[in-house]
């Protein structure tokens, strides 16, 4: 047995590095964009997902109205499962 290569390779590598990553995924922080309040006053309000290549939420969609509280969450959303963040989202 050659210890040079055995060395070299886990057990498990090959399917690490033949393991399909299945779709892409990002996540998403857009806004602001309009809402009413309970009294029908116009306030601003940030969205964020997960979505496909296509911006398609695969999942919870978060309306947060403060843009500092979204930026946070979509930050560690992105952080926690490791996906690109597409940051699109303006102050009011």
């Amino acid at each position: 047995m050659n210890t040079e290569n055995s060395a070299l390779r886990t057990p498990h590598s090959e399917f690490w590095e033949t393991a399909d990553p299945g779709p892409w995924r990002g996540v998403y922080f857009d806004g602001p964009q309009p809402d009413q309040d309970h009294e029908g006053e116009e306030i601003p309000v940030w969205v964020v997902y997960v979505g496909d290549e296509e911006a398609e939420p695969v999942c919870t969609v978060y309306h947060v109205y403060d843009f500092a509280r979204a930026q946070a969450l979509a930050e560690r959303i992105a952080q926690d499962r490791r996906l690109e963040l597409i940051h699109e989202a303006a102050t009011a």
